[in-house]
């Protein structure tokens, strides 16, 4: 199937409904109740959907386990990279180029706040995580800056404003309110001077948080991991070309999962879908319906191991 948002996650969505589907035509006897939760605003921090669930204290409420059908292309996502994500505006004083000398340049600001921020970047891409993920690259803590820049008003007017993004992905093993107080120390620290202007008439800084959101992690070997390894063996082994064929890996997302606000809660929260990552959010973002149907088997058969206590 073809189009955007099969393999994330439509697919997802649909294969757990039959999963339970299943269960409820098979008359399995569970010893507890498997609930859905379908929310908006996943990629953009969860304000509408997870997040507010979870102030409400309804999220994984009595939870002992929780999976996300994200496209992960056969992996297993047991931890994600916690989010601090800030737009940052440099404001100046607009003046026309021939009396530049009276205006605060927010562009020559902004450089000379950007260069401090990429000295604090070599140190933090220099951190590498110790959980498993793939390529070798992709260890490194992440801080990208500049994902959007904007300013100015025309090209013989001294900018009056100047505004650019901070992405900064934390690995589990970081604190985000450490690395968040590095961050804002270098931002707020001696705001940067208009280079038309002295130092004694600064320009201004100012912060707006777009996404806050700590790194979580889950026990790749746990009861609950194990048993969702050994059903996705059991459905997964004669499916030609799947790779791995057998016994899942786990890894850490590259980015953010909900699987976090269970994971806050000590419930074992895992990813394991079967789009592909590599297509998701593209022009030809597609799913095998044969590889959707066998996640739902896996999807059903775990909840039953899970909630009937057996083993088999």
């Amino acid at each position: 199937m073809f189009g955007r948002g099969t393999a994330d996650m439509k697919a997802g969505l649909g294969l757990m409904l039959f999963a339970v589907k299943a269960l409820k035509e098979c008359g399995a006897r569970l010893q507890g109740r498997i609930g859905l939760t379908f929310v908006p605003d996943e990629e953009t921090g969860g304000a509408r959907g997870s997040n507010l669930l979870s102030q409400q204290g309804i999220l994984g409420k009595h939870g002992i386990a929780m999976f996300t059908a994200e496209p992960t292309g056969g992996v297993v996502w047991n931890g994600s990279r916690g989010a601090l994500s800030l737009q940052i505006t440099v404001g100046g004083k607009a003046f026309h180029v021939g009396h530049h000398y009276k205006g605060i340049n927010a562009f020559e600001a902004m450089v000379e706040l950007s260069n401090r921020l990429l000295q604090h970047k070599i140190k933090v891409e220099a951190r590498l995580t110790g959980y498993a993920i793939t390529p070798e690259a992709a260890r490194s803590s992440v801080m990208l800056i500049g994902g959007t820049v904007a300013g100015g008003s025309n090209f013989n007017v001294v900018p009056d404003r100047c505004t650019f993004t901070i992405d900064r992905r934390i690995n589990p093993e970081e604190s985000l309110e450490i690395e968040e107080e590095e961050l804002m120390k270098i931002i707020k620290h001696a705001p940067p001077s208009g280079a038309s202007l002295p130092a004694s008439v600064p320009a201004s800084v100012e912060v707006e948080v777009l996404q806050r959101a700590p790194s979580s992690a889950s026990d790749a070997h746990s009861a609950i991991a194990r048993k969702l390894a050994r059903n996705a063996a059991l459905v997964l082994k004669e499916e030609p070309g799947f790779e791995p064929r057998f016994d899942p890996r786990f890894e850490l997302c590259p980015g953010l999962l909900e699987t976090r606000f269970y994971a806050q809660q000590h419930i074992p929260a895992f990813a394991y879908g079967p789009g592909l990552l590599s297509v998701a959010h593209g022009p030809n973002e597609f799913v095998n319906l044969k590889t959707t149907r066998d996640f739902a088997l896996i999807y059903a058969l775990t909840a039953y191991d899970i909630l009937s206590g057996s083993e088999n």
